[in-house]
Protein backbone atom coordinates (compact mmCIF):
# COMPACT_ATOMS: atom_id res chain seq x y z
CA UNK A 1 0.00 0.00 0.00
CA UNK A 2 1.34 3.80 -1.01
CA UNK A 3 0.31 7.08 0.02
CA UNK A 4 0.09 9.12 -3.25
CA UNK A 5 1.10 12.86 -2.80
CA UNK A 6 1.13 16.32 -4.57
CA UNK A 7 -0.03 15.12 -7.49
CA UNK A 8 -1.19 17.99 -9.96
CA UNK A 9 -4.22 16.56 -10.44
CA UNK A 10 -5.39 16.36 -7.08
CA UNK A 11 -5.73 12.62 -5.02
CA UNK A 12 -5.60 9.56 -7.09
CA UNK A 13 -8.89 7.81 -8.27
CA UNK A 14 -10.21 4.94 -10.69
CA UNK A 15 -7.67 2.01 -11.83
CA UNK A 16 -4.46 2.13 -13.41
CA UNK A 17 -3.02 -1.13 -14.71
CA UNK A 18 -3.30 -3.06 -11.02
CA UNK A 19 -3.60 0.08 -8.86
CA UNK A 20 -6.65 1.94 -7.86
CA UNK A 21 -7.38 4.30 -5.54
CA UNK A 22 -8.74 4.18 -2.04
CA UNK A 23 -9.31 6.16 0.97
CA UNK A 24 -8.91 5.79 4.75
CA UNK A 25 -10.01 9.34 7.23
CA UNK A 26 -9.55 11.24 4.53
CA UNK A 27 -6.26 10.19 3.44
CA UNK A 28 -5.69 9.33 -0.12
CA UNK A 29 -4.02 5.72 -0.78
CA UNK A 30 -2.96 3.70 -4.07
CA UNK A 31 -3.82 0.23 -3.12
CA UNK A 32 -2.81 -3.49 -5.61
CA UNK A 33 -5.34 -5.54 -6.48
CA UNK A 34 -5.16 -8.87 -5.54
CA UNK A 35 -3.88 -11.58 -8.21
CA UNK A 36 -6.06 -13.20 -9.76
CA UNK A 37 -5.09 -17.51 -10.39
CA UNK A 38 -6.13 -19.61 -12.50
CA UNK A 39 -4.28 -22.32 -11.07
CA UNK A 40 -6.54 -25.41 -10.66
CA UNK A 41 -6.79 -27.38 -7.43
CA UNK A 42 -4.29 -30.64 -7.28
CA UNK A 43 -5.89 -34.36 -7.34
CA UNK A 44 -5.14 -34.65 -3.77
CA UNK A 45 -7.23 -30.87 -3.13
CA UNK A 46 -10.45 -32.38 -5.05
CA UNK A 47 -10.35 -35.23 -3.36
CA UNK A 48 -9.89 -34.01 0.32
CA UNK A 49 -13.43 -31.50 -0.62
CA UNK A 50 -14.93 -34.83 -1.46
CA UNK A 51 -13.81 -36.38 1.34
CA UNK A 52 -15.25 -33.56 3.55
CA UNK A 53 -18.23 -32.78 1.60
CA UNK A 54 -19.20 -36.69 2.53
CA UNK A 55 -18.79 -36.46 5.97
CA UNK A 56 -20.27 -33.57 6.71
CA UNK A 57 -23.43 -34.44 4.60
CA UNK A 58 -23.72 -37.88 6.07
CA UNK A 59 -23.42 -36.60 9.37
CA UNK A 60 -25.76 -33.43 8.88
CA UNK A 61 -28.75 -35.16 9.70
CA UNK A 62 -27.63 -35.80 13.41
CA UNK A 63 -26.71 -32.64 14.26
CA UNK A 64 -28.97 -32.34 17.72
CA UNK A 65 -28.16 -35.41 18.79
CA UNK A 66 -24.17 -35.39 17.96
CA UNK A 67 -24.18 -31.66 19.85
CA UNK A 68 -25.06 -33.52 22.59
CA UNK A 69 -22.98 -36.44 22.46
CA UNK A 70 -19.81 -35.08 21.94
CA UNK A 71 -20.23 -31.94 24.49
CA UNK A 72 -16.79 -32.93 25.70
CA UNK A 73 -13.62 -34.12 24.65
CA UNK A 74 -13.32 -31.60 21.79
CA UNK A 75 -11.03 -29.54 22.79
CA UNK A 76 -11.59 -26.01 20.67
CA UNK A 77 -13.23 -27.26 18.12
CA UNK A 78 -17.34 -27.32 18.31
CA UNK A 79 -19.46 -30.48 19.08
CA UNK A 80 -20.05 -31.45 15.27
CA UNK A 81 -16.30 -30.72 14.31
CA UNK A 82 -14.90 -33.05 16.48
CA UNK A 83 -17.51 -35.38 14.99
CA UNK A 84 -16.26 -34.77 11.70
CA UNK A 85 -12.98 -34.86 12.61
CA UNK A 86 -13.36 -38.05 14.04
CA UNK A 87 -14.96 -39.97 11.29
CA UNK A 88 -12.49 -38.01 8.69
CA UNK A 89 -9.89 -39.99 10.41
CA UNK A 90 -11.54 -43.30 11.54
CA UNK A 91 -14.73 -43.96 9.86
CA UNK A 92 -13.66 -44.17 5.98
CA UNK A 93 -12.34 -46.23 4.09
CA UNK A 94 -11.05 -45.63 0.11
CA UNK A 95 -8.10 -43.31 -1.67
CA UNK A 96 -10.30 -41.43 -3.46
CA UNK A 97 -13.27 -39.78 -4.40
CA UNK A 98 -14.93 -42.13 -6.27
CA UNK A 99 -14.17 -44.87 -3.57
CA UNK A 100 -14.33 -43.13 -0.44
CA UNK A 101 -17.42 -44.47 2.01
CA UNK A 102 -18.32 -44.84 5.79
CA UNK A 103 -17.35 -47.45 8.01
CA UNK A 104 -20.47 -48.09 9.51
CA UNK A 105 -19.06 -50.03 12.33
CA UNK A 106 -16.64 -47.67 13.18
CA UNK A 107 -19.22 -44.69 13.18
CA UNK A 108 -19.59 -43.13 16.34
CA UNK A 109 -22.06 -40.26 17.66
CA UNK A 110 -21.25 -39.98 20.91
CA UNK A 111 -18.44 -40.00 23.20
CA UNK A 112 -18.24 -39.88 26.81
CA UNK A 113 -17.49 -41.32 30.29
CA UNK A 114 -20.90 -43.32 31.24
CA UNK A 115 -20.16 -46.98 30.58
CA UNK A 116 -21.90 -49.11 27.74
CA UNK A 117 -24.50 -52.18 28.13
CA UNK A 118 -23.44 -55.71 27.08
CA UNK A 119 -25.42 -56.15 23.64
CA UNK A 120 -27.21 -59.45 24.36
CA UNK A 121 -30.06 -59.87 21.09
CA UNK A 122 -31.02 -57.94 18.66
CA UNK A 123 -34.09 -59.46 16.56
CA UNK A 124 -36.58 -58.38 13.76
CA UNK A 125 -39.73 -59.21 14.77
CA UNK A 126 -43.07 -58.89 13.04
CA UNK A 127 -44.51 -55.62 11.08
CA UNK A 128 -40.95 -53.61 11.10
CA UNK A 129 -40.52 -53.91 14.76
CA UNK A 130 -36.53 -54.34 15.73
CA UNK A 131 -35.89 -55.39 19.76
CA UNK A 132 -32.97 -54.76 21.46
CA UNK A 133 -31.89 -56.37 24.69
CA UNK A 134 -28.95 -55.20 27.42
CA UNK A 135 -27.24 -56.70 30.07
CA UNK A 136 -25.60 -53.22 32.49
CA UNK A 137 -22.12 -52.77 34.33
CA UNK A 138 -22.41 -52.81 38.22
CA UNK A 139 -24.50 -49.68 39.28
CA UNK A 140 -22.44 -46.62 39.81
CA UNK A 141 -21.87 -42.59 38.87
CA UNK A 142 -21.44 -43.81 35.61
CA UNK A 143 -24.21 -46.74 35.34
CA UNK A 144 -27.33 -45.50 36.69
CA UNK A 145 -30.80 -46.89 35.98
CA UNK A 146 -32.26 -43.79 34.58
CA UNK A 147 -29.30 -43.28 32.19
CA UNK A 148 -31.68 -42.74 28.62
CA UNK A 149 -30.62 -44.72 25.68
CA UNK A 150 -30.86 -43.01 22.54
CA UNK A 151 -30.55 -44.90 19.04
CA UNK A 152 -29.41 -44.41 16.00
CA UNK A 153 -30.94 -46.91 12.77
CA UNK A 154 -29.03 -46.08 9.21
CA UNK A 155 -30.79 -47.30 6.11
CA UNK A 156 -28.25 -47.15 3.30
CA UNK A 157 -31.01 -48.32 0.42
CA UNK A 158 -32.75 -45.42 1.25
CA UNK A 159 -29.83 -43.08 2.21
CA UNK A 160 -32.21 -41.72 5.46
CA UNK A 161 -31.33 -41.99 9.21
CA UNK A 162 -33.93 -42.83 11.97
CA UNK A 163 -33.34 -41.94 15.70
CA UNK A 164 -35.11 -42.88 18.75
CA UNK A 165 -33.80 -40.19 21.52
CA UNK A 166 -34.73 -40.89 25.23
CA UNK A 167 -36.39 -43.97 23.94
CA UNK A 168 -35.45 -46.22 27.13
CA UNK A 169 -33.90 -46.15 30.11
CA UNK A 170 -30.59 -48.33 31.38
CA UNK A 171 -32.47 -50.21 33.73
CA UNK A 172 -35.32 -51.29 31.45
CA UNK A 173 -32.75 -54.18 29.78
CA UNK A 174 -34.98 -53.84 26.44
CA UNK A 175 -36.10 -51.76 23.60
CA UNK A 176 -38.64 -52.33 21.12
CA UNK A 177 -38.38 -49.66 17.89
CA UNK A 178 -41.44 -49.03 15.27
CA UNK A 179 -39.49 -48.58 12.37
CA UNK A 180 -41.06 -47.20 9.11
CA UNK A 181 -42.73 -49.30 6.72
CA UNK A 182 -40.62 -48.58 3.42
CA UNK A 183 -37.64 -50.00 5.17
CA UNK A 184 -38.92 -53.63 5.10
CA UNK A 185 -36.39 -55.58 2.66
CA UNK A 186 -33.67 -52.93 3.64
CA UNK A 187 -30.34 -53.66 5.79
CA UNK A 188 -29.75 -51.22 8.61
CA UNK A 189 -26.94 -50.74 10.67
CA UNK A 190 -28.03 -49.80 14.29
CA UNK A 191 -25.97 -47.34 17.22
CA UNK A 192 -26.73 -47.01 20.76
CA UNK A 193 -25.02 -44.63 23.55
CA UNK A 194 -26.74 -43.16 26.67
CA UNK A 195 -27.43 -39.81 28.20
CA UNK A 196 -27.51 -38.97 32.02
CA UNK A 197 -30.83 -37.45 33.23
CA UNK A 198 -29.44 -34.78 33.71
CA UNK A 199 -28.24 -34.36 30.29
CA UNK A 200 -24.56 -33.85 30.81
CA UNK A 201 -22.58 -37.05 30.48
CA UNK A 202 -22.87 -39.40 27.38
CA UNK A 203 -21.25 -43.08 26.99
CA UNK A 204 -19.91 -43.77 23.70
CA UNK A 205 -21.71 -45.12 21.00
CA UNK A 206 -21.79 -48.91 20.51
CA UNK A 207 -22.31 -50.44 16.96
CA UNK A 208 -25.26 -53.13 17.46
CA UNK A 209 -24.26 -54.23 13.91
CA UNK A 210 -26.46 -54.82 10.41
CA UNK A 211 -29.86 -56.42 10.22
CA UNK A 212 -32.08 -56.86 7.79
CA UNK A 213 -35.59 -56.06 8.41
CA UNK A 214 -37.49 -58.59 6.71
Amino acid sequence: MARYKNGINGPFSGKIGNAVGANYRGIDYMRSLPELTQKQPTEKQLNQRALLAMVSGWLAPLKALIWIGYQVFTGDKTPMNGCVSYHLKEAVTGNSAAEYAINFARAIFSRGELLISLIKEVLVLIEGILRIEWDNPSPSAFCRDDDKANVVIYNPAKQKFVTFKDVAQRGDKRVDLQLPANFAGDSLHVWMHYVNAEGNAVSTTVYVGEHLLS
